[in-house]
C-alpha cells in the first residue's frame, strides 16, 4: 500500500513541480538581467564604442542631442478616427560629444517624454547647448517595419554611419528594478520548491501527513494495509482514476499530491458539492466533490471526485457502511449542526454503535462510473 500510494502521489505532484521549475527558470531568465543591472548599475551608453554596442544590453545615458523623430508608434480604437501616440522614435549619436568615432542609431521613448526630447532636439539645434534627457532601456535591433521607418535617416547619413538598434526606453526605473529584483526572488523560490518537491516526492515526503493521520487513529500500519487494500475504490480525476478508497476503518483520498486517511467512525456527516465555474458569465466547466464532516473538528474535509456520479457512488457506500453517518445535504442540517451540535449527533451519531457493516454490492457497481 505505502509504495502504491508514494508511486500515485509523486505521479500527482510531478506535474505541478515542473510547473513550478518552468515558471521559476522563465522568472531568472527575463527578470535576472534587469536584476543584476539593478543592483550593480546600468551600462553607460555614451562609453560604448558602436562595435561593443549588442542588443540585449542594459544601458542609461544622459541624452545630450538628437536629430529628431523620424516614427511614431500609436493606438487606434476600432471603427474610430481617433488614434493615441505610444512612442516615439529619435535618431540619437552613439559616443560622446567628443567621439570622432561614432555611429547614428534610435531611441524609442514612451509618449510621455515627447516634450522633453523635442525640447532637447530644438535647444541643441538652435544654441548647441541643451540640458541632458536621462534615458535608460534596454537595447534592440530594429525589425523590419521599424528599419524601413529609419530608411530616411540612412539614406541622409549612409548605412555605414548607423547602426539598425535602438534603446527601448522606459519610464519608473526604480519600480522596475524593484520588480525585477522581486521576480528574481521568487523565482529562485519556485524553481527550488519546485526541485524540493520532486526530490520529496521521490523519498515518502507527500506520506507524512499520512502516516500522522494513521497514528492519530490508533491503528498500525499492517492494520491499514489490510484495511487500504480490502477498500472500495473510486474515481478522483478521471473514470481510471482509483485515488479514493472507503475502508472499514478510515476513507483514503488525495489533497492535492498528499495521501490523507479519514477515521470512518469520527465521520458525522457527507454530502455533494457542485460548483459551476463560469468565464465572463459563460459556463467553463462543473466540478464535484464530497464534503465530509469530522467529530471534533472544526474544518470541513473535501475529497475532489471525477463526476457526480462518483460523488453519489461513495455518499450511497457511506450510508449502507457507516449507519451513523448521515448523507446527503439541507439547510436545515447546516443550521442544526452549528446551533445545537448535541442535537445533531442524536441524529445518527450516537444511535448505534461504530461498526462498519457490508455495503449491498449487487445493485451497482460502485468502481465502474
Amino acid at each position: 500500500m505505502f509504495e502504491t500510494l508514494k508511486k500515485k502521489s509523486f505521479k500527482k505532484s510531478l506535474f505541478t513541480s515542473i510547473l513550478w521549475i518552468v515558471i521559476g527558470a522563465a522568472l531568472l531568465i527575463l527578470c535576472g538581467p534587469r536584476a543584476f543591472h539593478a543592483v550593480t548599475g546600468y551600462q553607460n551608453f555614451l562609453e560604448l564604442q558602436p562595435e561593443e554596442i549588442k542588443p540585449g544590453q542594459i544601458v542609461e545615458v544622459d541624452l545630450y542631442a538628437t536629430l529628431g523623430c523620424y516614427a511614431e508608434m500609436y493606438e487606434k480604437k476600432e471603427g474610430s478616427s481617433y488614434k493615441k501616440t505610444t512612442d516615439l522614435y529619435y535618431a540619437i549619436f552613439t559616443g560622446d560629444e567628443n567621439d570622432e568615432d561614432y555611429r547614428i542609431m534610435s531611441v524609442k521613448v514612451p509618449a510621455i517624454l515627447e516634450k522633453d526630447m523635442e525640447k532637447l532636439y530644438n535647444d541643441y539645434w538652435d544654441d548647441g547647448i541643451a540640458d541632458t534627457v536621462y534615458l535608460c532601456g534596454t537595447i534592440k535591433k530594429l525589425n523590419d517595419k521599424e528599419y524601413s521607418y529609419f530608411g530616411d535617416v540612412i539614406d541622409a547619413y549612409g548605412e555605414e554611419n548607423t547602426l539598425p538598434y535602438y534603446i527601448d526606453c522606459y519610464t519608473g526605473k526604480t519600480a522596475i528594478d524593484i520588480f525585477n529584483i522581486i521576480g528574481v526572488v521568487g523565482g529562485a523560490a519556485l524553481l527550488v520548491y519546485g526541485i524540493i518537491r520532486i526530490v520529496s516526492g521521490s523519498k515518502n515526503g507527500f506520506l507524512k501527513k499520512f502516516l500522522k493521520d494513521i497514528a492519530a487513529a490508533g491503528y498500525t500500519d499492517s492494520v491499514i494495509d489490510s484495511d487500504y487494500n480490502r477498500g472500495i475504490s473510486f474515481p478522483m480525476t478521471s473514470s481510471k482514476d482509483d485515488s479514493i478508497k472507503i475502508g472499514k476503518l478510515m476513507t483514503y483520498y488525495f489533497d492535492g499530491a498528499a495521501p490523507r486517511a479519514l477515521p470512518n467512525n469520527k465521520i458525522m456527516w457527507a454530502y455533494q458539492n457542485t460548483t459551476t465555474h463560469r468565464t465572463n458569465g459563460i459556463k467553463t466547466g462543473t466540478t464535484y466533490s464530497v464534503t465530509v464532516i469530522v467529530e471534533r473538528v472544526s474544518t470541513a474535509y473535501t475529497i475532489s471526485v471525477a463526476n457526480e456520479a462518483a460523488a453519489q457512488n461513495i455518499l450511497k457506500t457511506m450510508n449502507q457502511m457507516f449507519p451513523w453517518v448521515i448523507t446527503g445535504y439541507s439547510e436545515d442540517l447546516k443550521k442544526l449542526l452549528h446551533s445545537n451540535r448535541d442535537q445533531f449527533v442524536a441524529l445518527r451519531y450516537n444511535t448505534c454503535e461504530h461498526i462498519a457493516v457490508d455495503p449491498d454490492m449487487s445493485s451497482s457497481s460502485m468502481t465502474e462510473m
